[in-house]
């Protein structure tokens, strides 16, 4: 019988080897595939290249689906020396390689004609065949990333007091503040003056925003994710709940969007 040979051209594996050779027994599974696939060093450069295969950002639901591209994303800040910025758009978050921590949006072929920090590659490497992984919360933060608790959605007063309000609740949470606080007369005579144009606007959630000032964090679609609501400018107060608010959840991109 001949000799069998198999040539490998998934340099992701540890036991990838030179010219396509593997140092380990291959095992194949039922389905045709490699069972004796692990995750080698450059493995987590790949999942970021392929994050960025058609864009210039990473969305963080990615992150969500493959937690490894935090790591992926820690190795490549670090050995190409880019900084990040992140960007919202409703409740979707996305996360931007730049040039330093104030330079231009880089795309994937601006990253890797970058020159490559060897000294760093090489550590890294070293740590990696040790069994030493970038996964410390000084270090995912770094890469933009930090572990999220949930809150509950809720009503926030100028005067900074909080009244949760849970999702498909607002307009009945709204009806229990007006009540509380002898909102009453003030909210009828208020909604007998709108205009024809504005009877779109009439409930007492939107007296509690439009009129009192009040803002709302929810969100309409459901899908997780904080949307700040709010018709007038937020008070010293508001801004200071919404900073505590979003920090007690890890979420320091967000709150300092109310940072003074």
């Amino acid at each position: 019988m001949g000799k069998q040979k198999i040539t490998c051209n998934n340099s992701s594996c540890k036991h990838h080897g030179k010219d396509g050779k593997c140092d380990t027994c291959i095992t194949i599974t039922p389905s045709g595939k490699c069972g004796s696939f692990e995750k080698g060093f450059v493995y987590y450069f790949h999942i970021v290249w392929d994050a960025l295969a058609n864009k210039n950002y990473i969305d963080m639901v990615e992150v969500q689906q493959n937690p490894d591209l935090r790591i992926g994303l820690y190795y490549v800040m670090d050995c190409y020396g880019l900084g990040f910025s992140e960007m919202e758009w409703g409740t979707c978050r996305m996360l931007i390689l730049k040039n330093g921590e104030k330079g231009e949006p880089l795309k994937y072929e601006d990253i890797v004609s970058r020159e490559l920090n060897m000294e760093k590659f090489g550590k890294h490497l070293e740590d990696f065949n040790n069994g030493i992984m970038p996964n410390t919360k000084e270090e995912q933060e770094e890469a933009g990333q930090q572990e999220a608790e949930s809150k509950e959605f809720g009503w926030l007063s100028p005067a900074g007091e909080f009244t949760e309000s849970p999702f498909g609740h607002h307009e009945e949470s709204a009806e229990e503040i007006c009540e509380k606080k002898g909102f009453g007369e003030e909210y009828w005579k208020w909604r007998k003056e709108r205009k024809d144009g504005e009877n779109c606007l009439r409930l007492k959630r939107d007296f509690l925003s439009i009129v009192k000032g009040y803002c709302l964090i929810h969100n309409p679609s459901g899908y997780g994710g904080y949307i700040v609501t709010n018709m007038k400018n937020l008070t010293k107060k508001q801004k200071d709940f919404l900073y505590g608010y979003f920090m007690d959840m890890g979420d320091r991109f967000k709150a300092e969007q109310f940072v003074e």
